[in-house]
């Protein structure tokens, strides 16, 4: 997943970056490296993956093997099935059954990826038989973005030569705001990183996705976007248990904000928890406080530059939300946590990063009503 400024590790703890990417740049390339998953070596015109990666490069295809469950013959004009699969080819659509489109596969070719199968009726032959696709990418860069695989075996092809990276690939894009906030080199001063986008207050991009800074001749990025960078941790698992006689449980959750902000970045940054229901029922979720410091319920909070503020939440669940039949079956359910920068220039109203999944999370509850049980 990409985050405004650095990737962010998923841990035991239940890490989960918060990167405002509504106002900051996207990194797409990790600084002191070239682009990852470029094709080294592809299987040529058979197909088959015959070269063995070099560390760091990385095995797309293993060794004898060709993409597995592509799509071999699909209906045709009459938008019926007419292929019987043969081999260990897959029949995705049964013989004699409607397709919805004439482009729907009917057959594809199984876990060896060689097709068996023979089009029949007017159905149409995608891979010819005994067949796999050709070039597909059979080593990949790893790491270090460079190709250290060579020379190829077989009839496979190499892509990208020995010792090289693919140059000028898309290191920062400009991100929801539209604004282009970051200098090309700000990682490494001198290195050659193209400014594709000039940094500007004022002047927007024409899309989120437009190009910044690119890699420049040496294909190794060189740049860090700029931008909020919060990290979410939650503290401690919730596992609540009703008790006999009580009506509900309730368990406060606790979590950690870190403000790990890249460049030049505020003193601070302001914050706003955002805790939902999800899945569990309503009403679950209460008290939701951004800064557990202080005595009030804070509905956002500052966090330092480079620093952390603790945040919590209550879960209550009632006897009327859980039915227990055992203490090693528990009602499973899950709260939504969102952490949103708050912004002066959006009015005080929270924002989303680009890609929610880097700002958000779910919290699984798992609740045993002793009421239930003997």
């Amino acid at each position: 997943m990409r985050t405004a400024g650095y990737v962010c590790l998923v841990c035991a703890a239940v890490l989960v970056a918060a990167c405002s990417d509504a106002w900051a740049d996207m990194q797409e390339i990790a600084p002191g490296t070239g682009v990852q998953g470029a094709t080294v070596i592809d299987t040529g015109a058979n197909g088959i993956c015959e070269t063995m990666a070099t560390p760091d490069d990385i095995q797309a295809l293993g060794v004898g093997a060709a993409p597995t469950y592509q799509a071999e013959v699909k209906c045709g004009p009459n938008k019926v099935a007419d292929t019987t699969a043969a081999g260990d080819d897959t029949q995705l659509v049964a013989p004699g059954a409607p397709c919805n489109n004439p482009n729907v596969a009917v057959v594809d070719t199984g876990l060896d990826g060689i097709a068996n199968s023979t089009a029949a009726g007017d159905d149409v032959q995608l891979i010819p038989l005994g067949s796999a696709p050709p070039n597909r990418p059979c080593v990949i860069t790893g790491v270090n973005g460079k190709a250290d695989t060579a020379p190829p075996a077989g009839d496979d092809v190499q892509v990208l030569a020995l010792g090289s990276v693919v140059p000028n690939q898309p290191v920062i894009r400009c991100g929801p705001n539209k604004i282009p906030e970051t200098a090309a080199n700000n990682v490494v001063p001198g290195g050659d990183d193209v400014q594709v986008t000039a940094v500007s207050g004022t002047a927007t991009c024409p899309n989120a996705n437009t190009v910044v800074v690119d890699s420049g001749p040496n294909g190794i990025a060189e740049t860090r976007a700029i931008g909020s960078d919060l990290v979410l941790a939650v503290v401690n698992p919730a596992k609540p248990k009703i008790p006999k006689g009580k009506p509900n449980v309730s368990k406060a959750v606790k979590v950690k904000v870190w403000n790990r902000e890249f460049g030049t970045a505020p003193p601070s940054r302001t914050y706003q928890l955002v805790v939902t229901d999800g899945s569990c029922p309503n009403g679950t979720v209460s008290r939701v406080d951004a800064d557990a410091s202080t005595t009030a319920l804070d509905t956002t909070a500052s966090v330092p530059l480079g620093g952390k503020v603790k945040g919590s939440f209550v879960v209550t669940l009632g006897v009327q939300d859980v039915t227990s039949v055992s203490n090693n079956i528990p009602l499973r359910c899950a709260v939504n946590v969102e952490v949103d920068v708050v912004d002066p220039a959006l009015n005080g109203a929270a924002d989303d990063a680009a890609l929610v999944e880097n700002n958000s999370t779910s919290i699984d509850l798992e609740v045993v009503d002793k009421n239930d049980l003997p």
